[in-house]
């Protein structure tokens, strides 16, 4: 199907002249310009060895059409818990990107004195362990390993871990501390082989390889009954010992797999993915189907004696068809700029014929007319280039057979510019793009998509491959890195990380050495060799809808901060800037009816202090994180603070019990400080519910009474919604464990809102103290008004209270409504009261005496 794009009725009579005009411009400047270069016929390119799978000729027929086996956990969470050496350690950050490339959520923190907490509300919060060192495993306090192996026994909790020899120790064979395994250190191996096991997925069962360095740093374990192979290593004298071993847990009850070498190995690295699927994945979710799309940007762009001549373009058809032996149907995609169409010398001039003539051979899909860079250009500028582009497209009969577009250096994608957008769905009718540079370029494994006024934008990936790698003899650092990278290394396991890989290549790539013919070519001869990965083509639309069935989550955008990174800084739009400071320093996250307007407007009187402006149907809320006007995106919510002061803030009480708020927080300011308003949640539902009443919420009005909503059980019902309201926010280290997984302690103030409500001037000099603001004489700005009966400001000797919605007086709640919210907040007051004791945190007066009450 071909895509025909929108045009204004109007704007045809003067774009037939235009493209009148366009043609003639080719003409003259193809045929007769005056610096084109005759050029001279082009040298053969270098001939390199492809890559030969060393047992090519293997049987493992015995291994095919096995069904996938997974394991099953005692009601856990799909959650993963990762015991770091070192937050910062180089393997643990390895452990920690395939996590991330995989979608797992996880929790990573380093081996301290005491563990996390593992359960809550009688279920299990991981279904996996990893702790990256076995040693700190093995030698943990008692407690701590006695409490972590009942977890695993009591949820049928798998443990994952790493060990390593240390060089300086002169014992070869060992035995683990509390075990019957015996492990040798420091040992060289020979072969390393794939075992048959059900924890294999990826791994082609029974493939090997002859190692030829002399590393002789590896861990080998000797294998029993209670022990199987999962990856085994032959020794010189002929044993076959594991160097990857899963440990039945027939002796101490817990199931483990250990490894006898760090990630750094490929086949230890698809190991360790292939038991990760095995710990948390089944059949629904895990695949081993991998869509591969190869783009090739800038055609026409280059300069002379760069770009493709006539026999490279026979060499492109030959090697599509050629590919679909690894990848059915597979198609290159070809990205066009048709301003350079025959901009080089005469070979070159012909190699772009050529691949006019064979125009319907590929895919097509619109650069910009000049390669321009979008940030730069409004609207009708925009507008005006892709018309341009449009019309070469037409002229030259290309099929745009997809509602696809790739902007040059991903430029306008990410951070978006709204104009290009704009401009894209009205003159290509785009629907779907990629990028690299979300949320980042680097970690690769990091990069996700999104979707953006209907735009789907998937994650693009890049392959090694730039504009000026044209020689095997000129690649930087030298050839041998490509070849690294194809044979178990980045570019490999790009495809075996992604369900979904668009690789960026460039026309210049495919002329000289064709280096992006070898690279491609040699990738899918080594992933045939080494992985029961079966390789795809689809269309960018069915890769678009396919990813976002996947991963739901992506769908919308996670906002970042574009003034923290540099590549993101340079192609931000105009009407966007990093001149001053734009974003808050602090955030009032709540909860609600816990006295955060007050606070707010308080926190106001400060001079070096500033809050938001405020905003039509939310007042002095923001509520972007986690609410409508986070689709707005970044440039909305920058200009929503016009005023540089030493501590910017907003408050919207809303995001204490998000569950989203805190991640969308942690992207966009990840150094802001947070304060969270303490109170009984008792005194908070019944606030809240009187609240609804004052508002007329029908449900409310019509339920009578708090005790009513609170007998609501069935999870559909209107009031039962209601109850929720109520209840989520005075639970709050439930919630707090969501902020605590994006944001450190050290950055949360803790307000006891009683204390607020008593002493609010007492309350504002800890907090401006804590933000590192100078001394400010609250005590002076702040007065009691006897006939409002709260605090207010004081302003050039005139009382400011707040509206009439605020401080509103209701009946007192009754004896048995107060024991009933009691109970239901029992657990949830007791998480608190130990929260805050154990991280040596002021305890509330009203939760000493909830749990005191309990007790």
């Amino acid at each position: 199907m071909i895509i025909t794009p929108y045009l204004n009725p109007r704007l045809v009579k003067p774009l037939k002249w235009l493209a009148i005009i366009i043609l003639l411009y080719f003409l003259y400047f193809s045929l007769f310009s005056i610096n084109k270069k005759p050029g001279k016929p082009r040298k053969p390119p270098k001939a390199v060895e492809n890559y030969t799978c060393p047992f090519e000729k293997a049987d493992f027929s015995n291994f095919k059409d096995k069904k996938l086996e997974f394991h099953k956990n005692n009601g856990t969470d799909p959650k993963i818990l990762v015991i770091l050496d070192s937050l910062f350690s180089r393997h643990g950050k390895s452990i920690i990107q395939i996590l991330n490339s995989q979608k797992f959520a996880f929790k990573a923190e380093a081996i301290s004195k005491n563990l996390p907490v593992l359960t809550s509300a009688k279920r299990g919060k991981y279904s996996l362990i990893i702790v990256e060192n076995y040693y700190k495993y093995l030698n943990m306090a008692r407690w701590n390993r006695q409490l972590l192996d009942k977890y695993c026994k009591e949820y049928r909790v798998p443990l994952f871990s790493f060990i390593a020899s240390k060089p300086n120790d002169q014992l070869k064979r060992i035995r683990i501390k509390g075990s019957s395994l015996w492990m040798w250190q420091n040992q060289r191996i020979n072969r390393l082989t794939v075992s048959p096991s059900p924890i294999h997925k990826i791994s082609k069962i029974g493939a090997y390889r002859n190692l030829t360095t002399q590393e002789s740093d590896w861990i080998l374990f000797e294998i029993s009954e209670n022990f199987e192979s999962i990856l085994t290593g032959t020794v010189k004298n002929g044993y076959e010992r594991a160097v990857v071993l899963r440990d039945l847990g027939r002796e101490d009850g817990v199931e483990k797999v250990i490894f006898g070498r760090n990630l750094t190995d490929f086949q230890i690295k698809i190991t360790f993915l292939d038991a990760l699927w095995w710990a948390m994945g089944d059949e629904k979710l895990f695949g081993l189907d991998r869509f591969v799309q190869v783009d090739i940007d800038d055609v026409f762009v280059g300069a002379q004696s760069t770009r493709i001549v006539e026999e490279d373009v026979r060499h492109l058809i030959s090697a599509q068809n050629h590919f679909r032996n690894f990848i059915e149907n597979f198609k290159f995609l070809l990205g066009f700029s048709g301003s350079y169409f025959r901009n080089g010398d005469d070979f070159e001039d012909r190699g772009d014929e050529i691949l006019i003539e064979n125009a319907e051979k590929f895919v097509w899909f619109p650069h910009m007319w000049r390669h321009n860079h979008a940030h730069e250009h409004n609207f009708t500028y925009l507008e005006s280039i892709m018309v341009q582009n449009r019309l070469f497209a037409q002229n030259m009969h290309l099929p745009i057979d997809y509602p696809y577009a790739i902007a040059p250096q991903h430029d306008g994608v990410f951070p978006v510019h709204e104009q290009m957008y704009e401009a894209w769905k009205k003159i290509w009718n785009v629907t779907v793009t990629a990028t690299e540079e979300y949320p980042h370029l680097k970690p690769a494994t990091g990069r996700k998509g999104f979707i953006h006024s209907g735009i789907h934008v998937l994650p693009r990936q890049t392959c090694g491959l730039y504009t000026h790698t044209q020689f095997f003899d000129e690649y930087p650092e030298g050839f041998q890195k490509v070849i690294k990278s194809i044979q178990g290394g980045d570019l490999f396991f790009t495809i075996l990380l992604n369900p979904i890989s668009i690789f960026m290549t460039h026309q210049q790539n495919y002329a000289h050495d064709r280096l992006a013919l070898y690279t491609f070519e040699n990738l899918f001869r080594f992933l045939n060799c080494w992985t029961n990965i079966r390789l795809k083509w689809q269309s960018p639309v069915e890769s678009a809808k396919m990813y976002f069935e996947k991963f739901p989550e992506e769908r919308i955008p996670l906002w970042t901060n574009p003034c923290s990174d540099p590549r993101h800084q340079a192609i931000l739009p105009p009407s966007m800037s990093c001149s001053k400071k734009s974003l808050p320093d602090l955030l009032i996250i709540g909860p609600q009816k816990t006295g955060s307007t007050a606070l707010a407007s308080f926190l106001t009187l400060h001079p070096n202090v500033s809050q938001n402006m405020e905003i039509p149907g939310s007042f002095e809320e923001i509520q972007f994180f986690s609410g409508q006007n986070y689709l707005k995106g970044v440039e909305w919510y920058m200009s929503k603070f016009p005023n540089e002061t030493t501590v910017i803030f907003e408050k919207s009480a809303t995001y204490f019990d998000n569950p989203s708020a805190a991640r969308q927080a942690a992207a966009m300011v990840p150094h802001a400080k947070l304060v969270i308003i303490l109170q009984n949640p008792t005194q908070r539902a019944y606030s809240w519910f009187q609240h609804l009443i004052a508002h007329k919420d029908p449900i409310a009005m019509s339920s009578e009474s708090l005790d009513v909503i609170l007998n609501s059980t069935s999870s559909e019902s209107a009031k039962f919604k209601i109850r929720q309201r109520c209840l989520s926010g005075g639970r709050y280290v439930h919630h707090l464990d969501k902020w605590l997984e994006h944001f450190s302690l050290q950055q949360i103030h803790f307000i006891d809102s009683d204390e607020l409500r008593k002493e609010p001037a007492k309350v504002l000099s800890s907090l401006s103290k804590w933000l590192d603001l100078p001394e400010f004489p609250f005590e002076t700005h702040i007065r009691f008004s006897p006939s409002k009966g709260f605090h207010c400001r004081l302003i050039n000797g005139k009382t400011e209270c707040l509206g009439e919605s605020k401080g509103r007086k209701y009946s007192e709640m009754s004896q048995e409504l107060r024991q009933k919210l009691d109970g239901i907040f029992a657990l949830d007051n007791s998480a608190l009261f130990k929260f805050l004791r154990k991280n040596r945190l002021k305890i509330p007066d009203w939760l000493e005496e909830a749990v005191r009450i309990r007790v």
